[in-house]
């Protein structure tokens, strides 16, 4: 993206792809540590389908919930 001077300025994301992107790293942070939804959910009190909802970007705006996820994993966020 270029600004009305001519430099570029930092891309910015939208809230989906901020929430795709934040899904895929608890995603991927649940895997590492092979704990299954089911187990993400029971940690922060909701329901397996929220995990996996989160998971797939439909949750916006997911900043709280993904420090809530990731907190959970035993990660700081």
């Amino acid at each position: 993206m270029t600004s009305a001077n001519g430099s570029k300025s930092p891309s910015r994301f939208t809230p989906q792809e901020d929430a795709e992107d934040l899904g895929r790293l608890v995603q991927e942070a649940r895997a590492m540590q092979d704990v299954s939804a089911a187990e993400l959910a029971r940690r922060t009190g909701v329901a397996p389908s929220d995990v996996l909802e989160f998971e797939i970007g439909r949750v916006i705006p997911a900043k709280p919930q993904f420090t809530t996820y990731m907190t959970a994993l035993g990660f700081s966020a």
